[in-house]
């Protein structure tokens, strides 16, 4: 549940890439093929867990989320924000203020400058029992003031996610689910950064 996406996971879940093709091509088409993984991998999550009738889901960051695209086609109960769009993570909280069974946010949080008050926002906006998933830039080696991809703020590191965001997360009535683990090597290359893809679940108790 809270580790690094592989070239095993492109594998696993290429059928389920190939639908999303035929379920919005032109915005897959967009898409660097190697970073697809991380909506397929959040979108597999939902179609194992969710239930489309009774569960509600709020996608953050989700101008050209392939992932919510699928979803909003295929008639799940799903809210889209985005900056581009209507609203950020922080403006929704303070504005609306509602609770939501589950919350996604694809390769997001390295773009949003204050993510410790993003995960606190996230934890109190899900219904008790609700999962929030997420992925992130992830290179174990990054250090504070070295070059990220354009609009990136950080990569993330085992300390970010173990240590300083794990603490938020339990402080707010949440925990990860299954035993972390994000140990492996980068295997992806974006302007000349190596980094992987990271998942982040946690639940609302």
């Amino acid at each position: 549940m809270n580790r690094l996406l592989t070239n095993t996971d492109r594998k696993d879940l290429s059928n389920l890439i190939e639908d999303m093709f035929l379920i919005c091509p032109d915005m897959m088409s967009r898409k660097i093929t190697e970073a697809n993984v991380q909506q397929a991998f959040v979108l597999d999550r939902i179609l194992e867990l969710g239930d489309k009738v009774n569960d509600s889901i709020l996608s953050v960051g989700s101008f050209e989320c392939t992932t919510t695209e699928y979803l909003i086609n295929m008639g799940w109960n799903i809210k889209p924000i985005d900056p581009e769009t209507d609203y950020d993570m922080h403006t929704y909280y303070q504005v609306f203020g509602e609770k939501f069974d589950y919350i996604i946010s694809v390769s997001v949080i390295e773009h949003v400058k204050d993510d410790e008050l993003f995960i606190y926002e996230i934890c109190n906006s899900l219904n008790p029992g609700g999962v929030a998933i997420l992925t992130c830039d992830f290179n174990n080696k990054f250090k504070a003031g070295m070059p990220v991809p354009y609009s990136d703020y950080r990569l993330y590191t085992e300390y970010d996610l173990n240590s300083r965001l794990r603490k938020i997360i339990e402080a707010n009535g949440c925990s990860y689910l299954g035993i972390p683990d994000w140990s492996g090597e980068p295997d992806f290359i974006y302007q000349g950064h190596h980094y992987s893809f990271a998942t982040i679940m946690f639940k609302k108790e």
